[in-house]
């Protein structure tokens, strides 16, 4: 079932991401080759208002070429725990600091060719402060009730897979 890593050759390395070539020898014997993109990890976060709705973004993510709802997230700085960089990121992309937030669950976003691991926490007891985007960010905040941000799963005008994840794990808590 494994796959026996016979060399690793790296393509690219970006400030985000890393791209490398890994010669695998299959169980079957025969050679194969595994493109994979090297991701550092993420944070996603699912803010509750007070009065049960759910904060969401929309940006444009260019390369989907499209303006899309998620929830907050971003990339954890290196050494960065990861509930300090849920609040940091919440806070960024929203303007709401949370007094209770709490570690959900851990899924790997593409795990047939990325590294990623997106690191999902649930905000609560949120309070208005003030948003501060990255200075490349376009973020609008878009506070919508439960039922609805469902609806929008259903009729495909949320498509983005960690807030699909997000939001359903929220109706099923």
């Amino acid at each position: 079932m494994f796959e026996k890593t016979i060399k690793s050759t790296s393509i690219y390395k970006g400030r985000m991401l890393g791209l490398r070539d890994d010669e695998v020898e299959l169980p079957n014997g025969k050679i194969s080759h595994r493109e994979i993109c090297e991701h550092p990890g993420a944070v996603a976060i699912v803010p509750i208002t007070n009065d049960g709705k759910i904060i969401l973004i929309r940006q444009f993510r260019k390369p989907i070429e499209e303006v899309i709802y998620e929830i907050p997230a971003g990339l954890i700085n290196k050494g960065e725990e990861l509930k300090d960089a849920a609040v940091r990121e919440l806070e960024e992309e929203t303007g709401y600091k949370a007094n209770k937030i709490e570690f959900a669950l851990t899924v790997y976003t593409s795990p047939g060719y990325s590294t990623e691991k997106l690191h999902i926490f649930i905000a609560k007891d949120l309070v208005k402060t003030q948003n501060n985007p990255d200075e490349d960010e376009n973020i609008e905040v878009a506070i919508t009730p439960i039922d609805i941000a469902l609806q929008m799963i259903k009729s495909g005008e949320i498509k983005d897979g960690k807030t699909i994840v997000g939001i359903c794990l929220v109706e099923i808590k």
